[in-house]
Order: C-alpha cells, then sequence, then structure tokens
C-alpha cells in the first residue's frame, strides 16, 4: 500500500515501461498481421480489434499494481474504479489509449500508437506516447520537459501559418457529418500544406518535435490527447481550445502549436465557423 504520493519522475518512468509493454502486444498484431477488426463500435468505420483490448487489459493490469489508488479511464473498458480504499493526497486519473489509429493498424500502415495520459487534480501533468513500429517513445511531465527516445525535443521556429505544415483529424461519423471540413479548407488556403495520418496522439506527438508546426482536432476524447498536450506544453508548444481558452478536453476542441502561428490558426477556425 503506498504511504505517500509517488514522483512525476518515478511515475514517468514506470508509464514508459508500461507503454513499451503495451507496444510489444501491439507489435505482436502488426507484424503477424492479425490485427483485423474483430467489431465495430460507434459506426461501420469505428473498428476495435483484439489488440486494442489485450494492450488496455495490460495497462490497467501494470497501472493498478504501481499505483493502486489511481483512477483509471479507458478507451474500451470505460472507468476502472480504484482499488485502494484510501484516496491520495492528490486526484490522479489516468487517460489510456491502448491503441489510437486501429484503422492504420488493420490496414497496415505504421502510424498507430499507445498513449497514456495523466490528470493531476485535473491539469494535464503527464503524458507517454509510443508508437511500436517506428520504436519511438514520447515522454514528458510537468516540469520535466519532453522527449522523444530519451532526447530532448522542442516546437518548430516556423514564424508565419503560410509557411506552416499542419495536420487534423476527422471523427468516425465523417460520413455522415462535414464539421471539420470547412476548418479543413481554411488551412488549406492558409497554411503551406495540410496533412492528416489517422492519430490524434501522433499528431501531437509530431507537432511537439517541429516535424509538424500545428495540430487543429474537433470532437476527440480525452484518451486521444492528454498525453500530448503535455508533450507540446512541454516542448515549448501552445495548447488551447479554439477560443484560446483551456476548456480542451470538455470541449474535445483543441489546436496545438509552436506558439508563433497560434492566432492566426484561431483565426482560421473562427473564418470558418464564422461562415457557418
Amino acid at each position: 500500500m503506498q504511504s505517500t504520493d509517488p514522483s512525476l519522475t518515478d511515475i514517468l518512468g514506470a508509464a514508459v515501461t508500461i507503454a513499451r509493454g503495451a507496444g510489444a502486444i501491439l507489435r505482436e498484431g502488426f507484424e503477424t498481421r492479425r490485427g483485423t477488426a474483430v467489431q465495430f463500435k460507434t459506426s461501420d468505420i469505428d473498428p476495435v480489434t483484439e489488440y486494442d483490448i489485450r494492450s488496455e487489459q495490460f495497462i490497467v493490469g501494470e497501472l493498478r499494481k504501481l499505483f493502486s489508488s489511481h483512477q483509471i479511464v479507458g478507451e474500451e473498458g470505460g472507468a476502472y474504479r480504484a482499488e485502494e480504499s484510501r484516496p491520495p493526497a492528490r486526484n490522479y486519473l489516468w487517460h489510456i489509449d491502448p491503441l489510437d489509429g486501429t484503422v492504420n493498424f488493420a490496414h497496415g500502415f505504421p502510424m498507430f500508437c499507445v498513449s497514456m495520459g495523466l490528470l493531476i487534480d485535473g491539469v494535464p501533468s503527464l503524458g507517454v506516447v509510443y508508437n511500436p513500429a517506428t520504436d519511438e517513445t514520447f515522454a514528458a511531465a510537468l516540469g520535466l520537459g519532453a522527449t522523444r527516445n530519451g532526447r530532448p525535443i522542442h516546437v518548430s521556429a516556423t514564424p508565419v501559418l503560410n509557411r506552416a505544415l499542419v495536420i487534423t483529424g476527422f471523427s468516425y461519423d465523417t460520413h455522415t457529418s462535414d464539421s471539420n471540413m470547412k476548418n479543413f479548407l481554411g488551412f488549406q488556403r492558409s497554411a503551406q500544406a495540410t496533412r492528416r495520418i489517422g492519430s490524434a496522439a501522433l499528431n501531437l506527438c509530431y507537432t511537439a518535435t517541429g516535424q509538424l508546426d500545428g495540430h487543429w482536432e474537433m470532437k476527440v476524447k480525452p484518451h486521444d490527447i492528454t498525453a500530448g498536450i503535455v508533450l507540446v506544453r512541454e516542448a515549448g508548444g501552445t495548447v488551447t481550445d479554439f477560443d484560446g481558452g483551456d476548456e480542451i478536453l470538455s470541449t474535445g476542441r483543441i489546436v496545438s502549436s509552436n506558439g508563433l502561428i497560434h492566432r492566426e490558426m484561431l483565426d482560421v477556425l473562427k473564418a470558418a465557423d464564422d461562415r457557418g
């Protein structure tokens, strides 16, 4: 039983080990190409595989061993009750995506990952993202900076939007809703180029590394973005909601950038919203 709250450094080290362990499970499925969908969730383009489930079971099991008083919410299993009855000094809540980019995974496209984000007293405080196909481990915690495979990372220095490479994603209701398409067209006309790779967590990671200059997305869940928020901020970037505020997790709308182009990105989103 824990008598004191562990340090962020200790939690970060444990989370990296857990994420890489879950990634080994995903790598098995990816390399043997057995990652076919076992069922669909919200629509016929929203799959879940046996590896999503196995990865989440592994993560939850490991977190319960190490941090029994922490609360956990997983994409597949929902809320897991803390096993230790005595509450810790602070509120710890994990948001887990055991396989972000399931469609990519099922098709053999190597842009998928494990994402583990930790809120402490409601504040995004720690994030680990691991892509087993590229063996990239992204890790960050408040005040500790951000790294990729142990080396510090920093956002880009691109000064203006028309020189920027930006990225987005589309929600699983994209066949019936065009809510992000106006935004996409706005950035196509305003940025140097716009991309989509199918993983919100990796979108944030590559914004943190400076390989992308900015990212926006809507209808995202806390398990998609909690880890990435910490990574971008600790890499020197800016993360807000579409209004420039901090209601990211509650609205499901996120804008992340190197900070230099952030105002321009918010203006593009506002213009698209004004056009209705």
